[in-house]
């Protein structure tokens, strides 16, 4: 029985821990809208520079933490359902120049 609670509790170790990401981009607005209700829905997105992946964060997370569309930041945190980044822990990163 004690092998079995030590082998579930390694398990759920790894997974909460395999569910929080650090990404790293700029942020990017998006808004749309519902034509027929009139209602407009604004959220983020975040492309991590290393990955690829896109993240999307809500903007009341952001408006907390003073960021906004063009800042380049570095997030840490727990990715939840459809990609959604739940924040912990935020830098404001200097804009690197493309060349």
């Amino acid at each position: 029985m004690l092998r079995v609670l030590t082998l579930l509790a390694g398990m759920t170790l790894t997974f909460f821990v395999q569910a929080e990401e650090v990404v790293t981009g700029t942020l990017e607005e998006i808004i749309s809208e519902d034509f027929e209700t009139g209602k407009v829905e604004r959220r983020f997105s975040l492309k991590d520079e290393q990955s690829g992946h896109y993240y999307f964060i809500e903007v009341e997370e952001l408006k907390r933490k003073g960021m906004k569309s063009g800042d380049r930041v570095k997030i840490r945190g727990e990715r939840g359902k459809k990609h959604i980044l739940h924040i912990r822990e935020t830098e404001k990163l200097e804009i690197r120049d493309e060349e």
